[in-house]
């Protein structure tokens, strides 16, 4: 700034006022100023800025880099802070939750101070993580996404798992289906819990059993539904359709599918959950319930933003997004014909046997 006013010959304050855009210049002056930021390549120094200002300009995005970061789901969450804080002074630091300094919370806030982070979003903690709690207790802004933390100090925003999977489950049923399995997710996620509630008590408000061995734990991964579906689908006892609690293990049960010889969805009707960039496109097209991802981070790097900046900051927020149901080509009503044929076929081994 000393350079520029050296060559413009007008004062550093003036310069100042120009190159923060805070107090009257004239415009003559203030063309003569940026044509001589611009000739000597002048960037702002972030750190000295925040650093005389004593404000930070980092919010810290917490995750599991192990199984979250570079996923679909956790790409678009972060697409959605980014465009909220596009055009601020705000900028993304990412941390690993299961990191070494996260184990431990004093070194967890040392770190956050050591890189000047104002707020933090927790994305998708599991169930047992302390650290949440921790930060709400030092009075860190703070708000988590993807999960409902049950102490009413902390914000969260939300998908309403349970309600998709009553939307999902009640798809089903009305097509006609009254033998459905379901392949949940992990046991120490939140979202995954919900989404077998809204299973379970849709079939039970339809007065439909929900058979033991068709409910299996899948671990939100592909290859485990995978070989869960194999078992499953392989045994004369079999549903007729079956709900994966996420996207990535529907395309495990339908893959399992084929290698048995089971047409989807004219044998099994299969949904899924997320509505991922490649289920639409996927053979047969996923019917799915699409969470809002974007609006996930938007809510809450806006919520921060609020609590950061406002001279009356906002309180806790405790929000819930809907989820959607995206009707595709992988369900339809059960085929009565293969059915039928089916049970002729385990009637006439009976009357054999006898």
């Amino acid at each position: 700034m000393g350079d520029i006013a050296r060559a413009t010959g007008l004062s550093p304050m003036t310069v100042s006022r120009v190159l923060s855009n805070n107090g009257a210049v004239s415009e003559s002056k203030r063309e003569r100023v940026l044509a001589a930021a611009k000739r000597l390549d002048y960037h702002v120094d972030i750190i000295a800025r925040q650093l005389r200002a004593q404000h930070t300009f980092q919010l810290g995005v917490v995750a599991p880099f192990q199984g979250l970061v570079g996923t679909f789901y956790f790409g678009r969450i972060l697409q959605g802070i980014q465009q909220v804080l596009t055009g601020t002074d705000y900028h993304i630091a990412l941390f690993d939750s299961l990191s070494e300094d996260f184990d431990d919370v004093g070194k967890c806030v040392s770190l956050c101070h050591e890189r000047r982070v104002g707020g933090l979003i927790v994305v998708a903690p599991e169930l047992s993580a302390r650290f949440p709690r921790t930060f709400a207790s030092l009075k860190m802004p703070l708000i988590v996404v993807g999960s409902s933390p049950s102490q009413k100090a902390i914000s969260y925003v939300d998908v309403d798992n349970y309600g998709g999977a009553c939307a999902m489950t009640q798809h089903l049923i009305q097509l006609g289906h009254t033998k459905i399995g379901f392949i949940g997710g992990r046991s120490d996620l939140q979202d995954a819990s919900q989404r077998e509630s809204g299973f379970r008590e849709t079939m039970g408000q339809h007065q439909l059993p929900v058979v033991d061995e068709w409910v299996v734990q899948g671990e939100y991964e592909a290859r485990k539904a995978f070989q869960l579906a194999m078992s499953l689908l392989a045994k004369n006892r079999r549903p007729t359709a079956i709900f994966a609690a996420n996207d990535q293990m529907a395309y495990g049960v339908i893959d399992a599918a084929r290698i048995l010889g089971l047409k989807v969805p004219e044998d099994l009707s299969v949904g899924g959950f997320d509505d991922l960039e490649g289920s639409a496109e996927f053979l047969p097209a996923l019917t799915t319930v699409a969470q809002p991802m974007p609006d996930l981070g938007r809510v809450a790097a806006r919520y921060l933003l609020d609590v950061l900046n406002l001279a009356e900051p906002p309180g806790i927020l405790r929000k819930r997004l809907p989820a959607r149901l995206v009707s595709r080509s992988s369900t339809a009503p059960p085929n009565r014909e293969h059915l039928s044929l089916v049970a002729d076929s385990k009637q006439l081994k009976i009357s054999r046997s006898n």
